[in-house]
């Protein structure tokens, strides 16, 4: 609820970077690490890949990955990762080695040892201030009224910002 898929999104959609990666996928990978699961569906944003088509040959398809990847930058995200076995990602990570220079991955996870893990920089990220609490809560509470015409729902408010701190909770 800290906003790390909102801002990854941000990221992904924003036209600079549209413009500067020739490949872009996102997946949405969450508790259950599959590397199968997890190749497919990358093949399936990156090349359409109709999973008909598709044999659970986990080698196989990580061929068809990284020759889809061949000397392309590519920009990658990995949202929602909560496993940190490295041999297990090390596995995955073999599918990416060809991709041109410059390609990128963005991983949100809500684990430190995942980040520490996948390395390199990383956005750590932290409850909002009591006062931006306030005014993402109250602008989607209030949305077509005065706060200020509501005393008692402004205080009530207020509590409740005061003890969030998370963006997706306050909406």
């Amino acid at each position: 609820g800290l906003g790390k898929t909102t801002f990854a999104k941000a990221v992904y959609n924003d036209e600079r970077v549209k413009n500067h990666f020739g490949l872009k996928a996102w997946y949405f990978v969450s508790e259950g690490y599959d590397a199968l699961r997890i190749t497919k569906g990358l093949l399936q944003e990156i090349d359409k890949f109709d999973l008909k088509d598709v044999h659970n040959n986990l080698n196989q398809l990580q061929v068809k990955l990284k020759d889809s990847l061949k000397g392309k930058k590519f920009l990658i995200v990995l949202d929602d990762v909560w496993n940190d076995n490295y041999n297990e990602w090390d596995d995955l990570r073999n599918s990416f080695v060809q991709g041109d220079i410059g390609s990128k991955f963005i991983v949100t996870t809500r684990k430190e040892s995942v980040a520490l893990m996948m390395g390199n920089e990383q956005i750590t990220m932290d409850t909002l201030s009591i006062e931006v609490s306030w005014s993402l809560f109250r602008r989607h509470a209030f949305e077509n009224m005065d706060p200020l015409g509501h005393p008692e729902l402004e205080e009530v408010g207020k509590q409740i910002a005061a003890s969030k701190g998370l963006p997706l909770a306050l909406k």
